[in-house]
């Protein structure tokens, strides 16, 4: 037996003890064989080492049934129970999101922060924890609900990338929280803005933005956290002072909210909009690499970052060349442009840069 870091494990490798998460979640058992899927899981709960048997094994040949064998993996992760499953639940309690907030701002029922948040840490249960939330949060974007699922999905992809910074449980908690509220606001703006179909004008923009301060002024007497309070009103504040509504810069901006800053940009951008299509991950991601020290708070934003590809290792990708195929490698340097298996064919990104990946199959 011997310790192993991650960057160093390779497929093959046998797990000689149970793995397990910070927060004592079980992510592999002791005999796994790993694969590139495994390794990936590993990378994305943020662990460094793990022990392993001194001597490696051929990685099981997984058989595909004739009906499954041609499908995607998005495609048999949208076939199995787990998925249906978190489906369900999450629909489901984007419409009592709805009717709670509601009711939060007509004051009949108390700001709850502990019962609002207790649905979130069991969809995060039912997606595997934060290796599989991605997976399927990736696999709902046909979903253009701009708020309560959007919450959701805020809610845990902050929890996610809380976890990954390695912050004490309480802030965790906090960024959680701090990532389903964010859009209380927009239960007091006009409901034909947000759920327009077509773009808005700049008048109609300025109206939504206003969403930011109104969910402040409902929230800021109440007995809640102040770091939630913030996310509230700073969920759109850029370090460079190019934000709304404070224009504030660096450290001016609050160390929760900025959690939340990258979380709702992600979800934002990679859903489906009543009147757009979502935007590729790995566009985003691209994105994010060029603005992010400029714009985000540099330790939330490298490490969203640097464990974010990692989710999509095993994903099939359509390139812009019109080539399918798996991604197999995440480049450090470049972590928008993996190495794409097609066929017999490895495509690396970063070496050809007239080629990009379009959509994630």
């Amino acid at each position: 037996m011997k310790l192993v870091s991650v960057d160093k494990l390779e497929p093959g490798l046998v797990v000689s003890e149970n793995i397990y998460t910070i927060d004592d979640r079980l992510v592999l058992t002791k005999g796994t064989v790993l694969d590139d899927k495994d390794i990936a899981r590993i990378k994305a709960h943020s662990l460094y080492n793990i022990f392993v048997e001194d001597q490696k094994k051929d990685v099981p040949v997984k058989k595909e049934t004739p009906s499954s064998e041609n499908l995607s993996y998005a495609e048999k992760l949208k076939s199995t129970e787990e998925f249906i499953r978190f489906k369900q639940h999450i629909e489901e309690n984007a419409e009592k999101l709805e009717e709670s907030f509601r009711m939060i701002a007509n004051d009949t029922m108390p700001l709850d922060i502990e019962k609002l948040t207790e649905p979130v840490y069991h969809l995060f249960v039912e997606a595997g924890g934060t290796a599989g939330i991605f997976d399927m949060i990736h696999n709902l974007r046909d979903n253009s609900d701009e708020v309560y699922m959007h919450s959701l999905n805020v809610s845990l992809i902050s929890n996610t990338l809380a976890t990954w910074m390695r912050l004490p449980s309480d802030e965790i908690e906090l960024a959680t929280a701090g990532g389903l509220l964010h859009d209380i606001g927009k239960m007091l703006i006009p409901q034909e803005l947000v759920n327009k179909k077509t773009p808005l004008t700049e008048y109609e923009q300025r109206v939504v933005r206003e969403h930011v301060v109104r969910g402040y002024e409902l929230v800021k007497d109440k007995e809640i956290d102040v770091h939630i309070k913030n996310c509230i009103l700073m969920h759109h504040e850029m370090r460079d002072g190019s934000g709304y509504p404070l224009a504030l810069k660096g450290d001016q901006i609050d160390e929760i909210a900025s959690i939340v800053v990258i979380s709702n940009i992600y979800d934002e951008l990679t859903s489906k909009r009543l009147h757009r299509e979502a935007v590729c991950p790995f566009v985003v991601i691209e994105q994010f690499e060029k603005q992010g020290l400029d714009k985000f708070s540099p330790n939330a934003v490298m490490t969203f970052l640097s464990n974010i590809v990692n989710t999509f290792i095993a994903n099939r990708v359509l390139l812009s060349n019109g080539q399918a195929g798996e991604i197999i490698f995440i480049n450090p340097e470049h972590l928008s442009k993996p190495v794409v298996k097609c066929g017999t064919e490895y495509v690396d990104l970063a070496a050809k840069r007239d080629i990009s990946i379009i959509s994630v199959i």
